[in-house]
């Protein structure tokens, strides 16, 4: 590359450094509250729980996800389950497994959709066709709660200020393969660092896909779930912290799941997420930087929040700049700090959760995922930029 003036030098690295800088202070801010202990929440009484189930062509998850329901140590008048079949495509058996699954269960009731309308309006109608419930719980179909998952999940709801709670999500398959793996690394530090620091810090941790409840009553205010949304959890997150509620995250509140076991499985999920990221960003920045009822701490932190997978095209831009001779020496110090603080954060997470050792001996395999990461967040704006066709990919749990 050419002579460039200097102004438009450093103009050029700001760009890649000022949000690499940011997101660096900010993994090191989340890394240190594990330092912090997260005392409990009070027990609580038990309020009435309605568990909405979407399913959609897993008929053959339905008897295990059923059998760990069953063994829910919560006091048995106070939840009833609607399992919710969101137009299969593949034949009749989940339609048969659901009836199955509700015939001989009292307080269970199943709703038949006529076609497939998406994850976040099945649970609309769930919600409208099933009024019981003062806290409605999610669990995807592949999931597997502890016993005593709901009673731990429900202690925050205490509080009148808390809308929703994300329990802690296990992948039961983590060393299934190299994608499983990584998928299960990448979520142990989402939720013992990030989302258990913004916890500590009172934040608005954000919510997950599944073993997540909603009050009902700001879940209604907020409009429900948003129909056609990517990330209907994280949209939420937003809607109900600019409606001047707050979140938690209990990691004693624990289900198990299954993870994408194949490389393309996991493109596939995380090109979806980061689609959902951007439209998070498009829909909710705008409020989070004039909403009256945010702090500065959580505005900030929520923006940095909606834009998801920034940090990764800010990495990408920095390596470009770096390899075309601008700044290199700056440019390669900053990329060396932002690749060295993720795996700071790997090891602390794995240290903070006593993994297994087959956690770490894998570890030599993050930095190629890390790259397929990395490739998918771009493919992600660009289908974003561009306004691809919006596909559905069942996920291949293995």
């Amino acid at each position: 590359m050419g002579p460039l003036p200097a102004i438009v030098r450093w103009l050029l690295v700001g760009l890649g450094l000022g949000p690499l800088a940011v997101f660096a202070l900010r993994r090191i801010l989340f890394t240190l509250t594990l330092l912090h202990p997260q005392p409990p929440a009070d027990a609580a009484r038990c309020p009435t729980v309605l568990i909405l189930v979407p399913i959609r062509n897993e008929p053959q998850s339905i008897p295990g996800l059923c059998a760990a329901l069953d063994a829910l140590d919560y006091p048995r008048p106070q939840w009833q389950v609607a399992l919710i079949d969101d137009g299969p495509t593949d034949d009749l058996r989940q339609h048969a497994a659901i009836e199955a699954a509700v015939a001989t269960r009292p307080g269970w009731q199943a709703l038949h959709l006529p076609a497939s309308v998406g994850k976040a309006q099945a649970l609309n109608h769930g919600l409208a066709h099933v009024p019981f419930g003062e806290i409605v719980f999610i669990f995807d179909v592949d999931s597997r709660p502890q016993p005593n998952c709901l009673r731990w999940a429900v202690r925050p709801f205490a509080d009148a200020r808390v809308a929703a709670v994300s329990g802690r999500l296990v992948a039961a398959n983590a060393l299934a393969g190299p994608a499983a793996y990584y998928t299960a690394v990448e979520s142990l530090v989402h939720q013992l660092v990030t989302l258990r620091g913004k916890d500590v810090l009172r934040l608005g941790p954000p919510l997950l896909g599944s073993n997540n409840g909603y009050r009902r009553a700001a879940l209604a205010q907020v409009g429900g779930f948003r129909p056609g949304a990517f990330l209907e959890d994280s949209d939420l997150t937003l809607a109900l912290l600019r409606a001047g509620y707050t979140t938690r995250f209990v990691p004693q509140a624990v289900a198990s799941h299954r993870v994408p076991a194949t490389l393309r499985g996991y493109i596939h999920q995380h090109i979806r997420w980061g689609r959902g990221f951007n439209d998070v960003a498009r829909d909710h920045l705008p409020g989070l930087l004039t909403g009256p009822r945010l702090s500065w701490p959580l505005r900030l932190e929520l923006a940095l929040f909606a834009v998801g997978y920034l940090d990764r095209l800010a990495l990408l831009w920095a390596i470009a700049l770096a390899l075309l001779g601008v700044e290199p020496v700056v440019l390669w110090i900053g990329i060396g700090i932002s690749l060295t603080l993720p795996l700071v954060q790997i090891i602390a997470a794995l240290a903070f959760d006593r993994a297994a050792a087959g956690y770490w001996w894998r570890l030599p395999l993050i930095p190629a995922f890390f790259v397929v990461d990395t490739c998918t967040a771009l493919w992600a704006m660009a289908a974003t930029l561009l306004n691809l066709p919006r596909l559905w990919h069942k996920t291949d749990r293995g």
